[in-house]
């Protein structure tokens, strides 16, 4: 797996009126602003499965309001906010590839390119209150060892809902290690579905615990309790409030 490694050091206090950078992750140059290039997604349909590209080249970074020195790493119009109070406030967007059969895929990540940059990464936002006035209290980072998630792509599970099969995978943009106070981007994540030729029942697979059919929430997960949900309904995510 080919690697792009960079670290960079200290970085410059932000100048910002709105406290607002915004990274080239290619350069590692900085300049004031809140618009970032988006991220690119390409998937390629093959004949045994599915070609997925993420090209990253911006970020933007906002100085916590709550941490002191602390940052919050974003990119515009992609990727959703980790909720889990204690944990860094990493990224994610999950992926549901259609499947014409009740098959369990493979994966594999083909290519990527990462930088390392010394930030120190706020702790994640929890949900806001709902409605019984129920707040999750936003804590500082529980200490681990290592990058934090410990890869850029994560298979989920598969899913059946309104008689279609996806594969669900989540991206993580970024890792981060707490110890190093090191943010690992991604500037390039390439990964391959493979399906496989073999069909499994619908049975098996839910005897197994491989398929879920209930709703789920915004990275993938079982719904639980009042978590908002989403559901694929001709190919596009629906999300239910």
């Amino acid at each position: 797996m080919k690697r792009l490694l960079f670290f960079i050091g200290s970085i410059l206090l932000f100048t910002s009126v709105h406290g607002q950078q915004v990274l080239n992750l290619i350069t590692g140059e900085v300049r004031d602003g809140d618009e970032a290039a988006d991220p690119v997604r390409t998937v390629e349909i093959l004949d045994d499965g599915y070609l997925v590209t993420w090209d990253f080249t911006e970020a933007c970074l906002i100085k916590d309001k709550d941490f002191s020195g602390c940052i919050l790493w974003r990119y515009s119009n992609y990727f959703m906010d980790s909720q889990t109070s204690g944990e860094p406030s990493i990224l994610y967007e999950s992926e549901w590839l259609k499947l014409d059969k009740y098959e369990i895929p493979s994966m594999e990540i083909l290519d990527s390119a990462y930088v390392d940059f010394h930030y120190q990464l706020a702790p994640a936002i929890p949900p806001l209150p709902d409605c019984d006035g129920y707040e999750i209290p936003r804590r500082p980072i529980t200490p681990y060892e290592g990058f934090f998630p410990g890869s850029a792509i994560e298979f989920v599970r598969l899913s059946h809902f309104m008689n279609q099969i996806h594969a669900i995978y989540i991206t993580y943009p970024i890792l981060y290690n707490y110890e190093l106070k090191i943010v690992r981007a991604y500037t390039k994540i390439v990964y391959k579905v493979t399906l496989s030729d073999a069909t499994t029942g619908i049975e098996e697979l839910k005897t197994k615990g491989e398929l879920a059919t209930n709703g789920f929430t915004l990275d993938g997960r079982p719904v639980k309790g009042n978590a908002k949900s989403v559901i694929v309904q001709d190919d596009k995510k629906v999300i239910i409030k």
